[in-house]
């Protein structure tokens, strides 16, 4: 007979706590939760899509696609606009959103956990492939952000490591690195490996 396998999300890899309050961070706690979830969405979004089109369009483009995301929060629409072409634009995170990377790359990967077979399912935020050097990228947007790696929380540290891990399945010949881009901050910070 066919055997269940547990499905494991690397954000919901490193706690036991309720799902309903895995996702929380410090921005979501002092905001609605709902609210803040739905910007996150759509910050994601922005990022994934206005590279691909002509700069020219990227306010236009924000602005209609923000109309279609967060039709309840237009006093939002700006801000997160504004925050999407900042990030884009910085020289520093050029890199992130070059033609070596890709946006939301999903993964579905069979592991061990306890002794016990899992999937690992999810989804890397953004994926650079470089010739010799692979860029394992997630968003977080906590209001808290450090750009101390010993401060970032222990869950994020799990689930950056898990997507080291299966990115070093995909790209053996790659030496395999994880940042957070604090969107807060609009700064990278790079998870040493011992932290992972």
């Amino acid at each position: 007979p066919p055997r269940l396998v547990p499905m494991v999300r690397p954000s919901l890899a490193g706690t036991r706590a309720a799902r309903e309050r895995s996702f929380d961070t410090t921005a979501e706690i002092a905001v609605d939760a709902e609210g803040a979830r739905r910007e996150g969405i759509a910050l994601h979004a922005l990022l994934q899509h206005l590279g691909r089109i002509d700069r020219a369009e990227w306010e236009p483009v924000a602005q209609r696609a923000l109309q279609v995301l967060l039709p309840d929060a237009t006093d939002r629409h700006q801000p997160l606009c504004t925050k999407a072409i900042s990030l884009l634009t910085r020289p520093e995170l050029a890199p992130l959103f070059g033609t070596n990377s890709r946006a939301e790359v999903p993964f579905l990967a069979n592991a061990w956990r306890d002794g016990s077979p899992i999937q690992l399912v999810g989804r890397i935020d953004r994926l650079v492939v470089e010739p010799e050097r692979v860029l394992v990228v997630d968003y977080k947007s906590d209001h808290g952000a450090s750009i101390d790696p010993a401060a970032v929380p222990k869950s994020y540290l799990t689930q950056l490591g898990l997507y080291a891990l299966v990115a070093t399945q995909l790209f053996p010949t790659h030496r395999v690195e994880a940042v957070i881009l604090w969107t807060s901050l609009e700064r990278l910070i790079e998870l040493p490996r011992d932290l992972l």
